[in-house]
């Protein structure tokens, strides 16, 4: 496990120490309008107008996700599985199923890669619930190799008022621009 956080605070000061060597790189030239319009080209997701189901989408660099399907009301799976497990007062378990796909040249763990969370219309993001013998629930601290894909079940606690507007959320774990970064995914 100590191995696991060393490797994670490594990660952390390449990319600060990366972020840094670039600070006061602001020339443009003709590679850097290129890249502006690569981005543009991509395309774009809203908490409104999320990616449809199946859609597969780069969420970090080298690391793409796609939303297979939902359970919205997955209480009765989890009590299955647990029948200790409730979900808190006027709440409801939503389990996402994903893939992940690990498209870099590099082993790693989404975990470290990925932050998925489920954005309610609320605006307040919702990270997955912790649960215990739920059966497929994905691993993302498990190392994929460079063209690994993984699916499995993410599992949310959301109230349930909210559950028929809420998409899946998939950003990068380190970003300059968290707003341009956010991939917005349907789960129904």
């Amino acid at each position: 496990m100590s191995k696991k956080y060393l490797r994670a605070g490594l990660g952390v000061c390449l990319i600060a120490a990366a972020m840094f060597a670039t600070l006061g790189e602001g020339s443009s030239s003709s590679s850097d309008s290129g890249d502006k319009d690569d981005k543009s080209a991509a395309p774009a997701s809203s908490q409104a107008t999320p990616f449809p189901l199946g859609t597969d989408v780069e969420v970090a660099k080298g690391w793409n996700m796609k939303v297979n399907s939902a359970e919205l009301d997955g209480n009765a799976t989890v009590a299955a599985a647990n029948e200790f497990t409730t979900p808190e007062e006027g709440k409801q378990f939503v389990l996402v199923n994903v893939t992940i796909t690990n498209n870099s040249d590099q082993p790693d763990e989404p975990l470290f890669a990925i932050d998925i969370s489920a954005l309610p219309p609320t605006g307040v993001a919702a990270d997955p619930a912790f649960l215990m013998g739920l059966p497929g629930e994905i691993e993302t601290s498990a190392q994929m190799q460079p063209g690994a894909s993984m699916t499995g079940v993410i599992p949310f606690e959301i109230a349930s008022a909210d559950v028929a507007g809420t998409v899946l959320l998939g950003e990068s774990t380190f970003t300059l621009d968290e707003a341009e970064d956010q991939k917005f995914f349907a789960i129904q």
